[in-house]
Order: C-alpha cells, then structure tokens, then sequence
C-alpha cells in the first residue's frame, strides 16, 4: 500500500451517495469526480449532495475542514484494503472541497491499488499543481506511479517513456529533500529503480533505506537478488 499520514476523525457519513451507473459499468461513486457527471441534471443526487455539503459544514465548521475530515475517513477505508468505500468517502471529499489536494492523492491511491497506473499518476499530478504538504509522502507515492504507468504502458514511446522516468527521479530527488521519512522515499525508489531495470541503483538505494532505519520487504530484496545479487560493498 502507499504510505501516507493521516489523523483518524470522527466519522461523518452525512447525506448520501447514489450509485448511479449503467449495467456492467463501474457504479459512478467508484469514479473519481463521479466520473465527470454533471450531478445537478439529476435533481435527486443534486440534492443529496447540496445535503451533504451543507450538513457537513455545519458540522465541522467550513467545507475546507469537513474535507479534511472525509479525506482522513477515506484513507482509514484505504489502510483497510476497503477500496469502495475509500473512494464514496474521497468523492465527498471532493464535492466538499474540489481543491483540496489530498483528494486527488486519495483518488491515487485507490487507482493505484486496482492496477490503473496512469490515471493513477494523472491524479497525483493535479494533487502536486494544488501546492501539498511536503511531508505527508506525496512526492515519492507521485515518482512511484509515474515510473508504474511507463513501464505498464507499452504504447508509449521510447521518447515519453524516458520523460516519465526523468520526472519520476526529479520528484524523488525533491522527496528527498523535502519529506521527514527518508527511509520512505528511498524504499520506494527502490522498487522504481526495480522496474526501470536499474539494479545497481536499486541496491544503492536500499542501502540509503537501511542507513535511515528502514527495512526493506524480504520479497523486494528476493526479487531483487534474482535480478543482480548484493553487491559485496553493500553485504554486512
């Protein structure tokens, strides 16, 4: 699962969230953003969801903080492996607060786990263009799925695919300047340096990972080893 902090808040689950959606799709509270559906053309979920809004301010004082409050609520569902209800409770964090960049994180991280790796990464994308906090994991969960979406897309061109590699090593390198949990970082940019086939990088990397008290996965290293074995320097 991708790392993230968050507080646990008292759960709101005011107004209401209709899944609304055609035979074999994906029900529309599964969508980030609702699927780009314009929700006022139906008066009943423009109403649930004028509901919501309101109910949920009132309770928490301001949509900002009530938005804070579902994104929080939404990544306790995602710890649990609970991916439907973490996205409803991500889409009426949306519908609260539409540029809380939590949100789009959220949003990330259940499309990251259902293996939809580059509308993961557009997702952490818009999340980076509305100013995060930088010490919440962001950046390297953002280089993590940019380095998945080139090497999972084998319509890109070498061209793209090396310009997602560079903007993947560009957010690792602000990850680590900017994140507190470097061991974090530098296990994540393990397993992209894995991917992209840089094994010695890799093993460098997780050397970083271990110096800043880290641990990395027993099946990551198995893997890892298959690929390259430790290098002497890096075998205590």
């Amino acid at each position: 699962m991708i790392y993230r902090i968050f507080l646990f808040a008292a759960v709101f689950l005011a107004g209401f969230s209709a899944s609304v959606h055609a035979e074999g799709q994906a029900p529309i509270d599964q969508l980030p953003m609702y699927g780009g559906m314009d929700r006022n053309a139906i008066p009943a979920l423009k109403a649930g969801d004028e509901k919501l809004i309101a109910d949920a301010a009132r309770h928490y004082g301001t949509r900002e903080k009530a938005s804070a409050s579902f994104v929080n609520t939404g990544f306790a569902y995602y710890q649990r492996d609970d991916l439907a209800n973490a996205m409803r409770r991500f889409n009426q964090a949306w519908l609260l607060d539409p540029r809380n960049p939590d949100v789009y994180a959220g949003f990330g991280s259940v499309l990251h786990d259902q293996g939809k790796n580059c509308e993961a990464m557009q997702m952490m994308e818009k999340a980076l263009s509305l100013n995060p906090p930088t010490s919440q994991g962001i950046f390297p969960d953002a280089a993590r799925m940019i380095t998945l979406c080139a090497v999972s897309d084998t319509g890109l061109s070498v061209e793209a695919r090396t310009k997602f590699f560079e903007r993947s090593e560009s957010l690792y390198k602000k990850a680590e300047e900017l994140e507190l949990n470097k061991a974090y970082v530098y296990g994540s940019w393990a397993t992209a340096c894995y991917w992209r086939g840089q094994y010695p990088e890799a093993w460098a990397m997780v050397a970083k990972e271990r110096a800043a008290g880290g641990k990395p996965g027993e099946r990551f290293l198995r893997l890892l080893q298959e690929k390259m074995p430790q290098p002497k320097a890096l075998v205590k």
